[in-house]
């Protein structure tokens, strides 16, 4: 499924308010069970059903999954 590019910043704004740290949207790569967002700060793997939720109704992610999904999220110093 193609994805609106705002779902993506609208994701990362989300998870912005659990870390910080997990910069701007650079790029994304999928297939069909994951996406990989790149950020400015490093990047972080989003299944497509998230990204789903996302789209359809995010009211339907809850704070705990979001902090589960950040757990997952690789720092990158370039």
């Amino acid at each position: 499924m193609n994805f609106p590019l705002y779902i993506y910043y609208e994701l990362l704004i989300r998870l912005s308010e659990v870390e910080s740290e997990i910069g701007h949207y650079v790029s994304s790569k999928a297939n069909e069970e994951v996406c990989i967002l790149r950020t400015t700060n490093g990047t972080v793997n989003v299944p497509v059903n998230f990204l789903k939720r996302q789209f359809e109704d995010p009211n339907l992610i809850n704070k705990d999954e979001l902090i589960a999904l950040i757990k997952g999220f690789r720092p990158s110093y370039e």
